[in-house]
């Protein structure tokens, strides 16, 4: 009985302790150039121990939790240039990083 009362306390101290580290929110809407929205591009970034990753929904529109600290965000598609962009997020902070227009690739002449 009590290896289950200190493997219960044991659990909920970690699942507070994940709660707690999560510092803040990033999102906005990835574009095109003629202001159309772009859905599934890849929204990523990493820290020191984590890789966090999205897409973006049918209206171009991402929303990433991400821990405290610096960070570059990036951007990808096939068929668009990828793009990057640098912030800084602080504990509990929401973040607009408002639209991102993303380039398409020139079609290569043959």
């Amino acid at each position: 009985m009590k290896k289950l009362i200190v493997l219960v306390v044991l659990c909920l101290f970690i699942c507070g302790l994940t709660k707690v580290t999560i510092a803040g929110d990033i999102y906005g809407y990835v574009y095109d150039t003629n202001d159309k929205a772009i859905p599934g591009v890849e929204i990523s970034t990493k820290d020191n121990h984590n890789v966090y990753s999205k897409e973006t929904s049918g209206s171009g529109l991402y929303y990433l939790s991400l821990k405290v600290g610096a960070y570059t965000i990036k951007y990808k598609k096939e068929g668009y240039q990828t793009q990057m962009n640098d912030i800084s997020l602080l504990k509990n902070e929401k973040k607009c990083l408002e639209m991102v227009v993303m380039v398409a690739n020139p079609i290569p002449a043959d």
